[in-house]
């Protein structure tokens, strides 16, 4: 792929990690586990750098994990990556705005909102009137919750990687 994306050297990367070593059945483990922004120099597994939109994704079958950029998760790996981060950012200058369904599957998973709570933001999400004041009141409250949970997650994952380069189990 172009742009310094190397496909294969992400995918021997993830296959390292992986219980399958056959790529079509390994891409299968992961899920996309936070998105953060890192303006810091980081390199992702494919070799590119910098990266600044860094995904966090967990292996479901042997909680292994890495830390990639978002271009090659969302190319490689066809994972929400960009769907979540677009709307954390969207929210972050608009507490009014609405999370999208992945970003709400990402955070019920996390433990940041309930799967009741998730299951009304999506019976009220697309709606921009007419919403009551207990919709409006438990949106933005999910919303400062989720904004809070990222930018939480964001600095302890960065402060950790300014330390010493090393990526803790989340």
């Amino acid at each position: 792929m172009g742009a310094g994306h190397n496909e294969e050297k992400f995918k021997a990367a993830i296959l390292l990690r992986s219980e399958s070593k056959i790529w079509a059945e390994a891409k299968s483990e992961w899920e996309l586990h936070l998105v953060y922004d890192d303006p810091s120099e980081r390199a992702c597994e494919c070799g590119h750098q910098p990266i600044i939109q860094i995904c966090v994704i967990r292996n479901k079958d042997n909680s292994n994990e890495a830390e990639v950029g978002n271009v090659c998760v969302h190319r490689f790996m066809k994972l929400a990556s960009q769907r979540v981060l677009s709307v954390l950012k969207r929210i972050r200058w608009d507490l009014k705005k609405s999370l999208n369904p992945a970003a709400l599957d990402l955070f019920a998973r996390r433990g940041v909102i309930s799967t009741e709570e998730k299951d009304d933001y999506l019976d009220y999400w697309r709606k921009r009137t007419n919403l009551t004041d207990e919709q409006k009141n438990q949106k933005n409250d999910i919303n400062i919750r989720v904004i809070k949970y990222a930018d939480e997650e964001a600095a302890r994952l960065i402060a950790n990687f300014a330390k010493n380069g090393l990526k803790p189990r989340l």
